[in-house]
């Protein structure tokens, strides 16, 4: 891990390559290699959440792709249609988490 003060790396942040990482820690740059996560073993917790969330992404692409259902959740969750798609998901999560409050 290096830490850079680098006017070029200064406001550097993200990935290159599935090799470096660049982020960012107060005014320092700091470049890493790109975590291993091969070996990574999930909660069955974890793998739930994965497992809604893909689900709360298909609904929400859905949604968004379709003029008329989209513009219905816009005027339901009154947000503008930068933030549909957040809003989609939040609503989504709520409803799981609703539906699991009833049923357990």
């Amino acid at each position: 891990m290096a830490i850079s003060n680098n006017l070029l790396l200064k406001e550097l942040s993200g990935q290159i390559g599935k090799q470096l990482v660049f982020r960012q820690y107060g005014d320092k740059t700091v470049v890493s290699n790109y975590p291993d996560m091969s070996r990574r073993v999930l909660s069955p917790a974890q793998r739930q959440v994965n497992e809604t969330m893909a689900e709360a992404n298909y609904e929400a692409r859905k949604i968004m792709a379709d003029e008329g259902l989209r513009n219905a959740a816009q005027v339901r969750l009154n947000v503008k249609r930068k933030k549909l798609c957040t809003a989609l998901i939040k609503e989504y999560f709520k409803n799981v988490r609703e539906a699991k409050e009833i049923s357990g």
